[in-house]
């Protein structure tokens, strides 16, 4: 503010006000907008669906110990959490809940980062980095301008007082400080988290060495769409995506036929009796099997009947 509406007019540079003010208004604006999203979304608890899952599918549902390394198509037991949970899934010690495809947990947002909000996150870093990038772009000469009049403190300023107060150029100068830090505090964070997004992998999974990635789609830009969802307008705003690509409980492998909406094509019914046969083919959940009456001779009286219950 003090920026716009003293230092540029004070320096005869009023016509710059407008431009310089929509266009870092409108990067910052979505920054803040990114940051109430991230902070105030679910980052994607295990969901009562995937609880009544696995309740109904018992002991057909294979669990495995969970392992610091990449266990694709495996439901990982949590002992935190006392359930089973999803492929990419892990505990949160802070927000003490399982969170899908979790990221790690934020303490500058104070909430975790997953499946539901790493999309809003990247946007947060964005878009605060690019507000602090325009900042500096646009008032780096008035700011070297600035700091020079203030080591000539004792010539008096070289403008007019009635337009400017000695006070708004120490403010100024702060301004430029604050945006400088914020700068040189996300890129490293954006160098970290945006690279890791292109190959579909997550901080915690970077340090899987005993495959492959199994989630890698093979491009950057089909592996951003598994955070973004499909291309389209709402990639640049903090909302969920109108086309996501998984629902945080299945995800597409490297090694498969993918479909339009991202998921493995496999011919079955509705959307509800879809993703839960995607389910029951994904986590190997076992097919119910005929109890054996009793245990007989083969060549018992009742071998026959006992064939003929048990099936083929």
């Amino acid at each position: 503010m003090i920026f716009l509406g003293r230092i540029l007019p004070a320096l005869q540079k009023g016509g710059l006000v407008w431009p310089f003010g929509i266009l870092f208004n409108l990067v910052w604006g979505l920054a803040i907008w990114s940051y109430l999203t991230v902070h105030t979304a679910d980052p994607g608890a295990v969901p009562k669906r995937w609880q009544e899952f696995v309740r109904s599918c018992g002991d057909n549902l294979p669990v495995a110990p969970a392992r610091p390394e990449w266990q694709p198509g495996k439901a990982t037991y949590c002992k935190k959490c006392d359930i089973p949970r999803p492929e990419r899934a892990h505990h949160c010690l802070v927000c003490e809940v399982c969170v899908l495809r979790m990221d790690h947990h934020c303490p500058w947002i104070n909430n975790c980062v997953g499946f539901n909000n790493q999309k809003h996150f990247l946007l947060l870093g964005c878009y605060a980095c690019m507000a602090s990038l325009i900042a500096l772009a646009t008032s780096l000469p008035e700011l070297v301008f600035c700091a020079g009049a203030v080591t000539r403190m004792q010539d008096g300023l070289p403008w007019d007082a009635t337009q400017l107060e000695t006070s708004d150029v120490f403010v100024f100068i702060i301004f430029g400080l604050l945006a400088l830090f914020v700068l040189v505090l996300l890129t490293p964070m954006l160098a970290t988290h945006l690279p890791l997004a292109t190959q579909n992998t997550t901080t915690i999974e970077d340090n899987y060495e005993n495959m492959p990635n199994p989630f890698d789609q093979g491009s950057t830009m089909a592996n951003l769409a598994t955070v973004f969802g499909s291309y389209g307008l709402d990639w640049f705003l903090p909302i969920r995506p109108w086309k996501p690509l998984s629902d945080g409980i299945s995800f597409a492998r490297s090694d498969e036929r993918v479909g339009a909406n991202g998921l493995p094509e496999i011919e079955i019914g509705d959307d509800k009796m879809d993703k839960e046969k995607l389910w029951r083919i994904r986590y190997h959940v076992r097919t119910q099997q005929p109890t054996v009456m009793s245990e007989v001779v083969d060549n018992g009286p009742l071998s026959s009947l006992v064939h003929w219950w048990n099936g083929p």
